[in-house]
């Protein structure tokens, strides 16, 4: 016998886990299509891979899940309108959105990080098709992440604190300065 958790506690709970903000796109021919996904993670160093979760729904779904080769932008904390744009429906995505020129699949420019990745396996999975990628180009310029958590988009503070059994350094003799 299993147990049954309602969706809305389910989202909930899952509203509490802080991620980063992708955008995914692709490029077929002239027509580019592109959704935002936080759920995003790295799956394997060697190969690399990546995945991504792509909601059924989603109106960049089959354009995206069908694709031999995907762009992945890590979205800037600035670039939070980005990220709202791509998760409408019934708009242009692209719309005032700069992109990385002469590569082939779509990038944003600005983002932290741009992967370009080749379609490596799909897997049905409920309401979500995963995506599993392999890289093939990555680079990073840095900055201030984009994340989203409980349902808001926001930045990230490190903390500043220390705990108090943890030395900020210790002295020769095993004292703490």
């Amino acid at each position: 016998m299993s147990e049954s958790v309602s969706g809305q506690a389910f989202r909930d709970a899952l509203a509490q886990f802080a991620s980063g903000v992708t955008i995914v796109a692709t490029r077929q021919g002239e027509q580019f299509d592109g959704l935002t996904a936080t759920a995003f993670s790295s799956v394997s160093l060697d190969p690399p891979l990546v995945l991504v979760c792509v909601a059924k729904t989603a109106s960049a779904h089959d354009a995206v899940v069908s694709a031999e080769r995907v762009g992945i932008s890590v979205l800037a904390l600035e670039q939070g309108w980005v990220a709202r744009q791509f998760a409408r429906h019934g708009i242009d995505k692209f719309g005032g959105v700069p992109l990385v020129p002469d590569r082939g699949v779509p990038l944003v420019d600005g983002a932290l990080a741009h992967l370009e990745c080749r379609r490596h396996a799909r897997h049905d999975a409920g309401d979500h098709t995963i995506v599993v990628a392999e890289v093939t180009a990555a680079w990073a310029a840095g900055g201030k992440p984009l994340l989203h958590y409980a349902r808001k988009l926001g930045g990230f503070a490190a903390e500043s604190t220390v705990h108090p059994e943890t030395p900020l350094t210790t002295a020769a003799n095993g004292e703490r300065r």
